[in-house]
């Protein structure tokens, strides 16, 4: 994967579907849903600016399927502009790589549609068994 590419991660790790309903379990917080499909292109093209990265939906119930990188070197919800935190933990830029690591190929870009319940549970288990003894 190149440098770069786990700037903006398109299935964001805390969305789920289940029974036809859209789910948000950021911080163990479930809250139903209502997604938009953004093309991920359009988010890294000059054609928007910074300021639209940092705009905090209005409404508390949509949602983009998309989690970006922060200058903190977290990773933020698109839409609520809120860390995105699984098992309690923020989820950091190392993190991300990883499970980006495992799930993508080598190359990789950052509009991909990945798994987000896979990246979900790789980051878990990172946070669990710690960095240097995950088993994955």
């Amino acid at each position: 994967m190149s440098e770069g590419t786990e700037f903006l991660v398109k299935q964001c790790p805390c969305f789920r579907e289940f029974e036809g309903e859209q789910l948000c379990i950021n911080d163990d917080n479930l809250r139903k849903m209502v997604t938009i499909d953004v093309d991920t292109e359009l988010i890294g093209s000059s054609h928007v600016s910074e300021e639209f990265l940092r705009i905090k939906s209005i409404e508390d119930d949509l949602c983009f399927c998309l989690a970006y990188l922060g200058e903190d070197e977290l990773y933020h919800c698109m839409s609520q502009q809120q860390n995105i935190k699984i098992r309690g933990q923020e989820v950091n830029k190392e993190e991300m790589k990883q499970a980006l690591e495992i799930l993508a190929p080598e190359n990789a870009r950052y509009s991909s549609v990945l798994c987000g319940e896979c990246l979900y549970n790789i980051i878990a288990a990172l946070k669990e068994e710690g960095h240097e003894a995950c088993p994955i």
